[in-house]
């Protein structure tokens, strides 16, 4: 309802606000419907909208020519909707309304949000004037551009996050009184217009500095036109410091959030290579949940970190290198073998249906002549079981060149999967080598870890005064416990281990499993689509059959009840 509201006040007002007329147009239309009295459900009957009030509810677009009601079955064809001032309680039934742009839901008695997280293509929803007390479960709502929810009974502004294209947003008479829900709406930068009249909130005497000042791009406030330099105003003068940390940290979440999205991206991309677990793997190897902070104290601790990160480093490039190349490959082929399979189903299809058209025309033309054999039952009998060695023959070749397809197509999947197999088999034998070379990083770290931390152990056994009087606590606390510090030192590269041990398995299911899943699609798509293909062929012979039956009966019909008619009439 916000949208045409904002374009007739704007025009035919000049910008004042027109609410009061809105709601009083409502009132006057709810006392119009007293026959409603009873509440109900979204009900075909209310759907469909064949009822004496033409337009009162129902489809509204697209309007059909013939002026007759929607069946359900078209309910998938249907744009807009309107369902206001019928007494429903609650959304439901609107499964098959997968095209709805425009839903209207207003003066009805609804309480909840519900059942619309479906409806993906809505721009414009009306839920206005009902008991609606929570926004919620609007998040699959990407394209939603236009929400009225005036006059509900909704304390806080939330859950509308999906709705990223929101473009007005009407909230006018709820039952909102804190300013601090304005700040919510910072979020949408498509927002334009903003209906907040008749909420505590209004009576605020910051209200409209507030609103000025933390929603920059509004165009309209309660249907009234924004004055810029009112704009310019708030965000001058209002709550500097409030505004300018909340700038801050809404650049640093921005930023974070970039960085995130980039990252999905690299993890995206390095999972068609099956290199996704390579991502990160020194900081989780020295993450602070593995990396104990008794080694932490250890002078040599930090240099062997660092050289383990340089060798990791190199390996990793490496095996990108070598995987890359080879999954390249493997990504071709499986291309290459997707655009075969189709050309074979295309080619196959296309000669059945040739086959089938040329069949039906010669039966067209046999069964056209049948009434110019008057007469001659022998001929007639002749020609039609011509036609059905004929239909036969069709069955015969249309079932071989299946047949021949699935072959073809089984020996395509077998020999397609040698192989890639045999590139799988090298992108493993890559991959072992990789880990092998980390294992072998991770002994020598191990070995120098534990060399270095005896050392100073020992160093701090023999200096331990000078080492307490340094003043770390931290150092001594950890030096001071050989046993402890040995048994860390395990621990810390028994993480290790079971992390590079977790990696390969990884990488070695994602591989395996690729192989398994790809083929077996296949295969149960093949399987899935021959049966239909059989199926639609029986069909074909069934009709072109019964056809032929058909006109042998309507011929015997004809000779037995011209079997005693004299010709020369006589």
């Amino acid at each position: 309802m916000a949208g045409p509201i904002v374009t007739e006040n704007l025009l035919a007002l000049g910008g004042e606000s027109s609410n009061a007329n809105v709601a009083r147009i409502a009132i006057e239309q709810r006392k119009k419907k007293t026959e409603v009295v009873e509440p109900q459900v979204i009900s075909e009957d209310l759907l469909i909208g064949d009822f004496p009030e033409p337009g009162s509810h129902g489809v509204e677009e697209p309007v059909k020519q013939d002026g007759e009601p929607w069946e359900p079955i078209e309910f998938p064809k249907v744009t807009s909707l309107r369902l206001s001032f019928l007494n429903i309680i609650e959304i439901s039934n609107l499964n098959n309304f997968d095209n709805l742009t425009t839903l209207r839901l207003d003066n009805n008695i609804i309480d909840k949000i519900n059942n619309l997280n479906h409806l993906q293509n809505l721009t414009w929803l009306d839920l206005s004037f009902n008991n609606i007390r929570e926004i919620e479960n609007l998040e699959q709502l990407k394209n939603l551009t236009d929400l009225s929810l005036y006059h509900n009974q909704i304390e806080v502004i939330r859950n509308l996050d999906g709705c990223h294209n929101l473009n007005i947003l009407s909230l006018g008479h709820n039952n909102i009184k804190d300013l601090k829900q304005i700040d919510y709406l910072r979020k949408f930068q498509n927002l334009r217009c903003v209906c907040l009249e008749g909420n505590k909130i209004c009576q605020n005497d910051s209200y409209n500095q507030h609103v000025l000042a933390y929603l920059t791009n509004l165009k309209y406030l309660d249907y009234m036109l924004i004055d810029r330099r009112a704009v310019f105003q708030a965000q001058e003068g209002y709550q500097l410091d409030e505004l300018t940390e909340l700038r801050e940290r809404e650049a640093s979440e921005k930023a974070n959030l970039n960085a995130q999205r980039e990252k999905e991206v690299v993890i995206e991309k390095l999972k068609q290579s099956f290199l996704d677990c390579t991502e990160d793997l020194f900081d989780e190897l020295f993450s602070r949940e593995v990396e104990p902070e008794h080694v932490t104290v250890l002078s040599c601790y930090g240099p062997l970190k660092e050289d383990y990160r340089d060798k990791l480093a190199d390996e990793i490039k490496a095996l990108k290198s070598g995987m890359e190349e080879k999954n390249d490959i493997r990504l071709k082929k499986a291309s290459a073998f997707e655009k075969a399979i189709h050309a074979a189903e295309k080619e196959s299809e296309d000669e059945a249906f040739t086959m089938v058209r040329q069949f039906r025309s010669l039966k067209k033309q046999v069964l056209a002549t049948l009434d110019q054999q008057e007469g001659a039952t022998s001929k007639v009998e002749m020609m039609l079981q011509e036609l059905s060695v004929q239909l036969s023959s069709l069955d015969n070749h249309l079932m071989a060149n299946e047949v021949q397809l699935q072959e073809s197509i089984e020996e395509a999947i077998s020999d397609f999967e040698s192989k890639v197999s045999d590139i799988v088999k090298a992108m493993l034998e890559k991959g072992d080598i990789f880990f092998r070379k980390i294992e072998e990083y991770e002994k020598n770290f191990y070995q120098s870890l534990t060399e270095g931390a005896t050392a100073e152990l020992d160093s701090f056994a023999q200096n331990q005064e000078n080492a307490l009087a340094d003043g770390d606590t931290n150092k001594a606390k950890f030096l001071g416990n050989r046993e402890e510090m040995q048994q860390q030192c395990t621990n810390f590269t028994e993480a290790h281990q079971s992390l590079i041990m977790q990696k390969e398995d990884n990488m070695t299911n994602a591989m395996n499993n690729w192989m398994k899943s790809f083929v077996g699609q296949h295969t149960e798509r093949q399987y899935h689509r021959n049966r239909q293909r059989i199926m639609d062929i029986k069909k074909v012979i069934e009709e072109c059959r019964e056809e032929i039956s058909a006109a042998g009966e309507a011929a015997e019909y004809e000779d037995d009840h011209d079997g005693g008619h004299d010709p020369y009439g006589r």
